[in-house]
């Protein structure tokens, strides 16, 4: 804690001490910025112990004063971050802006909503909350709230919904003023490069090729393709190329006449060999349901681009009846940006500092917690394989169960959990809760009750779980016995991409300064060790032979660690590529929204008038004025959206093909960002043409028979992006292979790139081999 904020900090306890709560709420009001801080915080601690039955703590305060700096504040687990929140929003309320206080999900926007109102009620503050169910009236009138508690992606949702609206009265939000993110590591850092959507929905229109091209590929062996899991992609070799072009009668399978094709036997060959049910996604209720990487939940409405989508419901002989065209889309990240004031807490910022400061300018503050913690972190225990590394850990439960200790375990996906599961029942241990995306709408029971004495609860995640796990079970009845014990034992089973998910995990136990463990089980096969290439980090004096003991090497442990740091450095590097697509996309987006809503409230002026004025007088005269002008809203508003589409479809084509760009010696996101800007100036051009075109269909058809498309039934999804367009090498790389002029092109390695591949390492076969092999 600073020693500005230490100062603040006991001048508003003062003043909660001498003051009564009435002229605290008085004195808020008024005076310098600094008294009104000093003055509504101490009001705020008379609000939430009157109010709530809570005492605030000075970090909770200290905090808050983060908060109102517009900064990220790190707390521990169970330190209170919704109490801080309501320091924060009360001020911001005080200066006339209303803050948005973004979850992780429904479920914490409802729950800190009704556990904080009391002491919002008392403050004189206005305050609502949304989840996905909430009507539109009631959504309305809950963004007209001083507060307004909402999960960020129902909050961005409901920004595209507002894009689409065909009246004013259609629209809920207002302005964007202040943002209070939770979990804000989870939101602004790993959900952040995720494009939600607003589409409207059309009739699906089967891809007729598709099922025979599923069919085809479905029987191709090792041969036939290659799996780059640093690309996340699947590719044909030659021998898979040759296959192709004779199965399809082709001279080159990659001529440009043939790259629908291509595309769509790649997305065959990913579906089918490298997206798993169960880890990547679920079956449920006759639709393909994609799982969070980061949350293990279901991500809802969440959709693979392309044809990707389609190739893994016909693996699966899942028959959709209707498809959505994309009418707006907006990365987290730049939805987060329209906020005017923008600040987040969570308990795992450390080691994403440089990435709030790169992405969003907000600076870090750790606030020290309450009670010193006294949960024992062991060092990370690697085996050999994962074999070794499943019984140590069913050893590490029945060793925890026998003396009654609460044991949580995180696996990485539904299939590792399920598998853990057997392990435990083969075993002789029956009593355990199993949390993962098929049953998370039972979570906050199940996690409330995580720390009942030797109670065992294995869960695909714990980021943004949100709900506190205590000593003894929901009511602490038995806490002094879990504490005897050794309170919660936390297991992570997994090296994740980020050292943020295992310190998530970790943070469960020491809640408050209760007792805890946490170990880290590790082997040496998972994916990330070949994705980042472990074995050439390791020399071979220190890379071991297959044992099922822990391995106990130091250099090994070491660069292990360091495997963690480069995958770290990797997926910033994917956030960088991202943004290298979507700044002119962006620019292009508030450009369009902005006069879109102009339009939509009447603010600008009339198109039809100003372009063609003899054909608007004699609208004018046969309709009259306000017809005329209430057709032309209508009318420009849609066209509008139709432009905007044609526009998304054509950047998400011409990122496909942005890679050839470097054939000619150019740089693709130049490129991009050039051909884009053009096509949106013509587009600018078009609508006029558009608008004179529909001005004379309302002439020749007359007002009772003009008719204006919009689509039907909005929805609202995510769609899975990385900017990755930007690493792919262009097709023609593969037959300039022995040309010295591009060979001696090199580039500053990236994260990825830092594990040098041995010289004895053989290289990928085939074609997309040369291409992504290094």
């Amino acid at each position: 804690m600073n020693k500005k904020h230490q100062q603040l900090l006991l001048e508003i306890k003062e003043a909660a001490k001498a003051t009564d709560f009435e002229k605290l709420l008085s004195l808020s009001k008024t005076g310098t910025d600094q008294d009104r801080i000093i003055n509504g915080f101490a009001a705020c601690i008379h609000a939430v112990r009157d109010g709530v039955g809570l005492d605030p703590f000075d970090e909770q305060i200290a905090a808050a004063l983060a908060l109102v700096e517009g900064k990220i504040a790190e707390m521990a687990t169970g330190e209170g971050k919704t109490v801080s929140a309501v320091f924060a929003a009360f001020y911001n309320a005080m200066n006339g802006r209303s803050t948005h206080v973004m979850t992780f999900n429904d479920y914490l926007a409802k729950r800190d909503f009704k556990w904080m109102k009391p002491a919002y009620d008392l403050l004189g503050v206005s305050c609502a909350y949304i989840t996905e169910k909430t009507p539109k009236e009631q959504r309305r009138e809950a963004y007209k709230a001083e507060v307004l508690y909402i999960s960020a992606k129902e909050c961005c949702f409901d920004f595209l919904r507002d894009f689409v609206a065909q009246t004013p009265e259609e629209t809920v939000m207002d302005e964007l003023c202040a943002a209070i993110v939770d979990e804000a590591d989870s939101i602004l850092i790993d959900e952040a490069r995720i494009p939600l959507v607003v589409a409207g929905e059309v009739e699906a229109r089967a891809d007729e090729d598709l099922p025979e091209i599923m069919a085809f590929v479905k029987d191709f062996t090792e041969d036939d393709y290659e799996i780059s899991l640093e690309n996340n992609n699947a590719y044909l070799t030659d021998e898979g190329a040759a296959k192709a072009e004779e199965h399809y009668g082709l001279d080159n399978l990659y001529d440009d006449q043939n790259r629908d094709l291509l595309m769509k036997i790649n997305d065959s060959l990913k579906a089918w060999f490298l997206l798993a049910e169960n880890k990547d996604y679920i079956v449920k209720d006759g639709s393909i349901r994609l799982i969070d990487k980061f949350t293990g939940r279901v991500a809802q409405n969440r959709h693979y681009p392309g044809t990707l989508q389609s190739a893994v419901e016909v693996k699966h002989s899942v028959t959709v009846t209707s498809r959505g065209t994309i009418m707006g889309m907006i990365p987290l990240q730049f939805f987060m940006r329209q906020y005017k004031h923008l600040c987040g807490m969570t308990g795992t910022a450390q080691s994403a500092e440089d990435e709030f400061d790169q992405l969003y300018g907000l600076q870090l503050e750790i606030i020290p917690p309450h009670t010193p913690s006294r949960r024992v972190d062991n060092q990370a225990e690697i085996y050999y394989d994962k074999t070794a590394k499943w019984n140590a850990v069913c050893g590490a439960v029945a060793d925890a169960h026998k003396k009654g200790q609460p044991v949580l375990i995180g696996t990485e996906d539904i299939e590792t959990g399920e598998m853990l599961a057997e392990m435990l029942r083969k075993s002789g241990i029956e009593d355990f809760q199993l949390l993962t995306a098929k049953n998370d709408e039972m979570e906050a029971e199940i996690i409330r009750n995580a720390g009942a004495p030797g109670k065992i609860t294995i869960s695909t995640s714990m980021a943004g779980r949100g709900v506190d796990i205590k000593l003894g079970g929901a009511d602490e009845a038995e806490k002094d016995a879990v504490t005897k014990a050794g309170g919660l034992l936390v297991i992570g089973t997994y090296l994740a991409e980020s050292s943020r998910i295992n310190k998530q995990l970790m943070g469960r136990s020491g809640r408050q300064g209760d007792v805890g463990e946490s170990r880290l089980f590790i082997s040496l096969d998972e994916e990330i060790m070949s994705k980042y290439k472990l074995k050439s980090l390791v020399s071979r004096a220190h890379y071991p032979a297959k044992t099922a003991e822990r391995l106990e090497d130091k250099v090994l442990a070491r660069e292990v660690a360091r495997i963690q740091r480069i995958s770290e450095g990797d997926t910033l590097d994917e956030r960088k590529r991202l943004l290298k697509f979507t700044m002119i996309g962006e620019k292009h987006r508030e450009q369009i929204f902005s006069s879109r809503k102009r339009f939509l409230l009447g603010d600008s002026p009339g198109m039809w008038q100003a372009d063609c004025p003899e054909m608007y007088e004699r609208a004018v005269s046969k309709y009259g004025k306000n017809k005329v002008e209430d057709l032309e809203r209508s009318t420009v508003i849609a066209k509008i959206n139709d432009f905007w589409c044609e526009y998304l479809e054509y950047t998400a084509a011409l990122r496909e093909g942005v890679h050839l760009a470097v054939i000619g010696g150019k740089n693709p996101a130049d490129e991009y960002n050039i051909s884009a800007e053009n096509y949106y100036n013509e587009m600018e051009e078009r609508l006029r043409d558009a608008m004179a075109e529909s001005l004379e269909e309302l002439l020749e058809k007359g007002a009772d028979n003009y008719r204006i498309a919009v689509p039907a039934n909005i929805c609202t999804y995510l769609l899975e992006d990385s900017g990755d367009e930007l690493n792919k090498q262009p097709l023609l790389v593969g037959w300039l292979g022995e040309s010295d002029e591009y060979e001696d092109k090199e580039e500053e390695p990236t994260a990825t790139e830092q594990a040098e591949t041995p010289s004895g390492e053989q290289k990928k076969k085939g074609f997309f081999g040369r291409l992504f092999g290094k």
